[in-house]
């Protein structure tokens, strides 16, 4: 049994390896590698549950997630929109017209923020090829010289893996404070996050927005690892793979002031293009003195939009957050792989060991709790903290493993589970091969290695079956037999018996086996008396019939037995064995037709229940002394006088010779 136990246990945790592997190969694949179920798909979940933890008030007086997409005073949009590309001659609102738009109305518009007294202002706009009217390129370089500029540039691989970037002309260039990035990594179709720097052939590019914040922070940038950067003297995490990670926001719709509908988000504040080139200096330096002013496009129809974890958004807004997340040091730190390997290994294998020691179901939803409780914990770390644990890959995990192990065990215990019917069912009463089967494990209730238990063995023979089936054919024998074996296997089990085993015409039976019970030998006797009274009107009814009648001697004897399986490899009978068996079978030798004896262990046992006479004492094979034994002959009526007959066991008469039937 404990080698099986083992071998369950085995089996168990090496299920649960797999499902921690499984989850494991999935953790690791690389970020571009099926992104649906990767490290990426783990970042877009934990900050979808986040957000939805905070916005639903799960965590209200629990938690208290912190707001992160609170106003940052020092950060502004200008945005290219619908309403800036409209026609100039609306009369409600006139625009700028079709876009491209002529660059001297962006030198134009830098020479006024310089004199509005703003910080930095950064282009989230490709300028990569000279103006056809050279004096447009003029007019914003002026512009760029003024004010500090970052220019975007954009970097491609070429078909020989080279890095080459794309940027604007000389002129623009030289005249720019610097160029930043505006290349978008999106992966499996999701923005969530930029590297700070790239670095090829021994030049160093930041992206736009690590120049704008060290434009702003008049700090350098640099990366340092995979795991981590700096701006100034402020460490930068990173995730790894030389990526900050974004932190996610929400965006909505807002009217402009031209009273169309236009994408905004909560942690900047933002003004249409044109509506920027129409307020005067005053109201102009309300808005972009100190700050970091970004100029990108938020119109439908220039198609830069991106996907975020938090839905669709104009890409200009990507480069937002990653400056707002630099100037506010706000940074989103991986674990390390070793913490949430860890995890994805040792969740799954405490669960798997559960699950085999409780029922399948019960297991399944511990496992399912444990889930729960790790992913509330894992939303509530990330929410205050923004320390990212892995969610999906240790929560498979887990879950996979509670069913691995379920699974296993259900097809197991199903395999004992009909081992048991097929030992046990044609021998025990259906009530106790239920009870069997409704126990955890129903081979450790069975305990089938052996054991020692205090039971009550029964005997029966019929009284000169062998003379009388001379006249019998084998037809009517049988028939008779089986007949009179279903009547008193039948009361066997109606009294919580097992029945051993048949031997020709004789029966055996335990009371009770395989889960012996304190009241076993008072069930036995009454199940032998009622037999006996079975057999009295059966065989008043196969007389009436013209039938061989007989008579059935009975004995039994309580005491202490080893209970298991015995046999060969090939051939096993769960059965019992030990000298109080074979004390039985030597009482129902000594039986007469229709008597029950009993052994003085078992009279001890039921003498307040049953009217006995005390026979002479008798030697019988394999005893040295005499055994005293009794003969049942009435039920004790509760309350009743009980008259059995008893002899002075210091005066005993000469024992006897017990004869064989």
């Amino acid at each position: 049994m404990r080698i099986r136990r083992l071998k369950i246990l085995g089996v168990a945790m090496a299920l649960s390896g797999l499902a921690a592997l499984i989850g494991i190969i999935l953790y690791v694949l690389p970020r571009a590698a099926a992104p649906s179920v990767n490290r990426t798909a783990d970042f877009v979940l934990v900050n979808e549950l986040t957000s939805f933890a905070r916005e639903h008030d799960l965590t209200e007086g629990v938690l208290r997630l912190p707001d992160r997409d609170d106003e940052n005073e020092q950060l502004r949009l200008i945005a290219i929109d619908e309403a800036s590309m409209s026609d100039p001659r609306d009369p409600s609102h006139p625009g700028l017209g079709q876009f491209p738009w002529p660059r001297s109305l962006y030198g134009k518009l830098l020479q006024r923020l310089h004199r509005a007294g703003a910080s930095v202002v950064a282009f989230d706009i490709e300028f990569f090829e000279p103006s056809a009217d050279p004096t447009q390129d003029a007019a914003f370089a002026a512009g760029l010289r003024a004010q500090r500029t970052v220019l975007g540039e954009s970097l491609n691989i070429t078909s020989g893996g080279i890095l080459r970037p794309q940027q604007p002309p000389p002129l623009l260039r030289g005249a720019a404070n610097r160029l930043g990035s505006t290349s978008v990594d999106v992966v499996g179709g999701w923005l969530v996050g930029q590297p700070l720097t790239i670095e090829a052939g021994g030049t160093v590019y930041p992206s736009l927005a690590a120049a704008s914040a060290s434009a702003f922070l008049g700090a350098p940038v640099r990366t340092l690892d995979a795991w981590s950067g700096r701006i100034g003297e402020t460490p930068v995490p990173l995730d790894g793979d030389r990526l900050l990670l974004m932190l996610p926001f929400k965006t909505a719709e807002k009217v402009g002031a031209s009273g169309a509908l236009q994408e905004d988000a909560p942690f900047f504040q933002s003004i249409s293009f044109v509506d920027s080139l129409k307020l005067d200096d005053a109201a102009l330096a309300t808005f972009a003195k100190g700050k970091i002013v970004v100029i990108g496009a938020t119109a439908t129809a220039l198609g830069d939009y991106v996907a975020t974890p938090h839905g669709r958004a104009p890409g200009v807004f990507g480069n937002l957050r990653l400056i707002d997340q630099l100037v506010r040091k706000r940074f989103i730190a991986r674990a390390p792989p070793a913490l949430d390997i860890a995890l994805i290994v040792l969740i799954p294998l405490l669960i798997g060991f559960a699950v085999t020691q409780l029922r399948p179901a019960v297991g399944v939803a511990i496992g399912v709790a444990v889930v729960v409780v790790y992913s509330i914990a894992v939303v509530a770390i990330y929410g205050h903290t923004l320390v990212w644990l892995n969610l999906i890959h240790v929560d498979a995990a887990t879950i996979v493993a509670a069913l691995f192990v379920a699974l296993y065990r259900t097809a197991t215990e199903g395999a004992d589970k009909r081992m048991i019917r097929e030992m046990f069912g044609k021998h025990v009463s259906p009530a106790l091969v239920d009870e069997m089967m409704a126990h955890d494990d129903p081979l450790k209730a069975l305990d089938l290695s052996g054991k020692r238990a205090k039971v009550t063995v029964f005997y029966s023979d019929i009284r000169g079956f062998t003379a009388m089936s001379e006249t019998m054919t084998p037809e009517e024998i049988y028939g008779a037999l089986n007949e009179y074996f279903e009547e008193m296997c039948r009361l066997v089990f109606e009294h919580g018996g097992y029945v051993d085993k048949f031997i020709g015409d004789c029966v055996m039976a335990v009371f009770s086996a395989p889960n012996p019970r304190p009241n076993d030998a008072y069930e036995a006797v009454l199940s032998a008396w009622r037999q006996q009274q079975r057999i009295l009107t059966m065989m008043i009814e196969w007389a009436a019939n013209g039938r061989k009648v007989f008579t059935v001697g009975m004995g039994l004897n309580t005491g202490e037995v080893v209970m298991g399986n015995l046999g060969s490899a090939d051939r096993l009978n769960y059965t019992v064995i030990g000298d109080n068996v074979n004390t039985a079978a030597r009482l129902y030798n000594v039986a007469k037709g229709g008597q029950i004896i009993i052994s003085e262990l078992t009279y001890e046992e039921v003498k307040d229940h049953f009217i006995v006479n005390e026979l002479t004492p008798v030697f019988v094979k394999g005893k040295v002394l005499a055994l005293r034994n009794f003969e049942v002959v009435g039920l004790l009526k509760p309350g009743e006088t009980n008259p059995s007959t008893l002899l002075d066991p210091n005066n005993l008469p000469t024992p006897a010779v017990a004869d064989a039937h």
